[in-house]
């Protein structure tokens, strides 16, 4: 499983499981399932891999945005030629939408070559 399919499955629960299918598997089938690690720190015996995941959608959002306007102008000469106008309007965002990622911190011990457990922090493993 990829690591961006492991955030997007909706839930701690659900990220904990799959996290989980690693523990007890060889360190090489993880760098196959999640990729490179962002870090990896050794002590004597043990190594720990670092794995920065962030939540992958963004809240709901339709990008569009819709207005009504309504108006008058003034009359031409002779006080002739004033009306009324009325319109529809479709906007796009330019700028961005203000969305930033949840952090997500997973950290794998691994000693002889073996997955032993894992720990995760942050509120956007899930």
């Amino acid at each position: 499983m990829t690591a961006l399919s492991a955030c997007a499955t909706g839930g701690t629960a659900d990220f904990d499981r799959s996290m989980a299918t690693y523990v007890g598997q060889p360190e090489v089938r993880l760098v196959e399932g999640l990729g490179v690690p962002q870090r990896v720190h050794e002590t004597e015996e043990r190594r720990f891999l670092e794995y920065d995941f962030a939540s992958a959608s963004a809240p709901p959002s339709s990008g569009f945005s819709f207005g009504l306007g309504a108006g008058s102008f003034g009359g031409g000469r002779h006080g002739r030629g004033g009306g009324v106008g009325t319109g529809i309007g479709i906007g796009f965002p330019l700028g961005g939408s203000g969305y930033e990622p949840t952090p997500c911190l997973v950290t794998f011990e691994v000693r002889e070559g073996r997955v032993l457990n894992f720990r995760r922090q942050g509120e956007g493993c899930g």
